[in-house]
């Protein structure tokens, strides 16, 4: 969007059909990141990379189903907020070297906009083909092409529009974006068959969001209707070769 147009985008009148609650626990459910965690075999080892503040661990119980039965790890920077409620978690800075957990293969891996703060992106895909058991899933989502197509925060922010980030160098944290060529050449190239994929839009959705949230002191809200409007995300899902894994079966 030009400065025109996200303008436009934020200040349009809008009517609220659901209450808070609902909007938020269908962001939850229909997005590709939730259904991954969701569908996982029963029992899977997961690791959440780039962990955050670890709210991974709180999409275990809500919304439904319950997945409490993953024994989910956590890696980040610094120990996140819910990093406890992990089985285990580890910090380090992937470009000085990536995580040991000493020696865990995993059933499933969370990659969420985490590949565009590496040096080395490439590292991520022959890192993942090493750890991963057999037929174990890996969900990657980082910032499409779109995210360098938008006007810049500053400017936004004149604007009255009261966004944490617009475009991709808004964030100084950032550093290359791999396309989606280049990240399915990676993971084929470790021994991994993609699965599904695509840019993340919920138009009607987006439209509720901003009617509920634009003038709310949570930002997020406005913030996760501006990536589902300018589909600023983009995700894949892949699946490792080979036998399966021990993972018991659901």
């Amino acid at each position: 969007m030009d400065l025109d147009q996200i303008t436009e985008w934020y200040r349009r009148p809008r009517q609220a059909l659901l209450d808070d609650g609902a909007l938020q626990q269908l962001y939850a459910m229909l997005h590709p990141r939730t259904a991954f965690l969701k569908m996982l075999a029963r029992g899977a080892r997961v690791l959440d990379l780039g962990a955050g503040d670890g709210s991974l661990s709180v999409l275990l119980r809500w919304p439904e189903p319950d997945r409490s039965d993953l024994e989910c790890h956590a890696y980040g920077l610094e120990k996140g907020e819910h990093f406890d409620a992990f089985a285990s978690w580890e910090l380090g800075d992937w470009n000085l070297a990536p995580p040991a957990f000493n020696g865990l293969q995993f059933d499933a891996v969370l990659c969420s906009h985490f590949i565009e703060h590496i040096a080395e992106p490439d590292t991520l895909a022959a890192w993942l083909g090493e750890r991963m058991a057999p037929k174990g899933r890996v969900y990657i989502e980082w910032p499409s092409e779109n995210a360098l197509n938008q006007v810049r925060q500053p400017e936004a922010k004149a604007q009255g529009v009261d966004l944490m980030i617009t475009h991709f160098h808004d964030d100084a944290t950032h550093r290359d974006l791999p396309s989606r060529a280049t990240v399915v050449e990676g993971l084929e190239a470790a021994g991994f068959e993609i699965e599904s994929g695509g840019v993340i839009r919920m138009p009607w959705l987006e439209d509720q969001f901003m009617a509920a949230f634009r003038d709310a002191e949570d930002p997020f809200g406005r913030q996760a209707a501006f990536w589902l409007a300018t589909g600023w995300s983009q995700y894949l899902v892949a699946t490792k070769l080979g036998q399966r894994s021990n993972a018991p079966a659901g």
